[in-house]
């Protein structure tokens, strides 16, 4: 109905053109700034109900893998893709006590001439991913430098001067140097959701800051689909 707004926006036209014609008026206070309104960032759905078989972790799991082709030019596509299990992160310890349940699990790995990328995703019958995540930061709590068991690395856990990705009661990161023969460094961070952990790996050009942007970069584009999968 614009036809019944004409009349006020030719009064306010008019009323404009009186105060022009009668000289200049007080100056307006400048404006004060306020800080733009962002919208609240969408929260992911509620993890799935606890799996009841090992076929519905290993089709969960598997759908959380993500597809980094053009992520960096490093890399151009899969390395390689195992269901073979591994550790999750340890530092300092032989194993994490709840992690030897584990139900289903696979693992993809980029790599690159100065970068290395690795996605593992557990998922788990009986243990609640949560579970996970609070026994590594007790690892880590404690953990400051420990032995590889390949005997020659020695590995210290350190912490970049930005936080890698937010912290919260599921999600746990860290970076730590290795030294042997050459010294580089290596970031990781496990996010539990439901009954699955998400472990992610980087590294490049044995570099602190790089391989640290690099996680941050890796964290945003995995998590999603964990999320989504789980």
């Amino acid at each position: 109905m614009s036809h019944r707004r004409t009349p006020a926006l030719l009064l306010s036209l008019l009323v404009a053109l009186g105060a022009a014609a009668c000289g200049p008026a007080e100056e307006a206070p400048p404006a004060r700034w306020s800080a733009p309104v962002s919208a609240a960032p969408t929260p992911p759905p509620p993890p799935r109900p606890t799996p009841t078989s090992t076929a519905e972790v290993r089709g969960q799991v598997k759908a959380a893998m993500v597809d980094l082709t053009d992520f960096h030019p490093a890399i151009t596509d899969v390395t390689s893709e195992t269901a073979e299990a591994f550790k999750l992160a340890h530092p300092c310890r032989d194993n994490l006590p709840s992690d030897r349940k584990r139900t289903a699990n696979r693992e993809r790995q980029w790599k690159g001439e100065q970068v290395w990328i690795r996605q593992y995703v557990v998922g788990y019958l009986t243990v609640p991913g949560r579970k996970l995540i609070g026994e590594l930061k007790s690892a880590l709590a404690k953990c400051r430098t420990y032995q590889e068991p390949d005997g020659r690395t020695t590995t210290t856990v350190v912490r970049p001067q930005a936080p890698l990705v937010p912290a919260d009661a599921d999600t746990v990161s860290w970076c730590e140097r290795l030294v042997n023969d050459d010294t580089s460094y290596l970031c990781t961070v496990l996010v539990a959701r439901g009954s699955y952990v998400l472990e992610l790996n980087a590294g490049e050009a044995g570099d602190l800051e790089k391989s640290a942007k690099l996680l941050t970069r890796l964290h945003r584009v995995a998590v999603d689909p964990f999320r989504e999968a789980t």
